[in-house]
């Protein structure tokens, strides 16, 4: 029962895909439930939500050592992508063009805010530190990732995509919300978080009607029955190997940058985890504006399997962190 709590939610992601694959005239653009609609309506109330309760008085005291913040961006855009390419490589005799795609758009995604600052807390990590890169890391995500995915996939020849339109679109349906979200906590401060705290599960449910309804397009368009036994367990090894190499990877180039104890544990969990809440609405609104330049399943696959891996190497690596430190008197 612990493990079955513990694990809720993955188990909750692979039930929506199971009820995709049985009703994806439920779920796919054009379907009963209109989701190419209320897709855009999800996302948009994620980052409201977001920005109601983002903790922006927090970071004033967290933007310091600035070489922390530095090394978990580079990690974030620019050495997780190299180790990407590392597995890509490697593994990719054994993986379809289009997962290879989804391990590439995995790596540029920004890094979690609540299991970061979470696990950065019981570890022995600076609280504040952890808020303001992960925050950080999420904001310059609404550009990053929408620039390099684009890139990306019109180097692949998979899509030609205006980047002026797109980022219109993007503006009104994350920037907008998440903007607006901080300035109802600006002005009504205790009101925002006690509505961001209770709207938790709802943020959830809106990631799962995502799931639901990019992988009944999947399925509707046949790119799940072009997928093979084998090609799934490699894109789950392809991306398990990728966490442990990132891991192994930031861990020790965290000591060479100068960074202290509390500083480094840190930067160990900004840096090698990947967001679920924020990365798949801004790889599904992408997606969306790149005319079927690749399947959403493609991209989701890679991350679905990115994500619980993480959360059971961080909760291990945290055990550890926690038996290292010395009782309190």
């Amino acid at each position: 029962m612990t493990f079955i709590r513990k694990q809720a939610f993955t188990l909750l992601l692979l039930g929506v895909v199971l009820f995709a694959a049985l009703l994806p005239d439920l779920g796919k653009s054009g379907g009963y439930l209109h989701s190419e609609i209320t897709t855009k309506i999800g996302v948009w109330l994620i980052f409201f939500l977001q920005g109601l309760g983002l903790p922006t008085s927090e970071l004033a005291s967290g933007y310091k050592p600035k070489r922390l913040h530095a090394f978990v961006l580079s990690w974030n855009y620019l050495l997780f992508p190299l180790m990407a390419g590392v597995i890509v490589l490697a593994y990719g005799v054994f993986l379809p063009e289009s997962l290879r795609a989804g391990i590439w758009l995995l790596a540029i995604l920004p890094t979690t805010v609540s299991s970061a600052v979470v696990f950065s807390a019981v570890s022995g990590g600076h609280v504040s530190n952890a808020i303001f890169s992960t925050v950080l890391s999420n904001v310059l995500s609404v550009l990053i990732v929408p620039s390099i995915a684009v890139a990306y996939l019109a180097a692949e020849g998979s899509a030609e995509v205006a980047l002026s339109p797109l980022f219109g679109k993007l503006a009104l349906l994350i920037i907008f919300p998440l903007v607006l979200g901080q300035l109802l906590r600006w002005r009504m401060t205790g009101w925002a978080t006690l509505v961001a705290k209770r709207t938790k599960s709802l943020s959830s449910g809106i990631i799962l009607f995502i799931v639901f309804a990019a992988f009944s397009d999947s399925v509707d368009s046949g790119f799940l029955d072009q997928l093979s036994g084998s090609a799934v367990v490699a894109v789950v090894a392809a991306t398990v190997s990728l966490l442990l190499l990132v891991s192994v990877a930031v861990r020790y180039s965290a000591g060479v940058v100068g960074l202290n104890q509390a500083q480094q544990t840190t930067a160990f969990f900004c840096s090698s985890q990947k967001s679920l809440a924020t990365g798949l609405p801004l790889l599904s609104s992408t997606l969306a504006a790149s005319s079927g330049a690749l399947d959403p399943a493609a991209a989701l696959i890679p991350l679905m399997c990115y994500h619980p891996a993480q959360l059971v190497l961080a909760g291990w690596f945290s055990q550890r962190l926690i038996s290292q430190q010395p009782p309190s008197s």
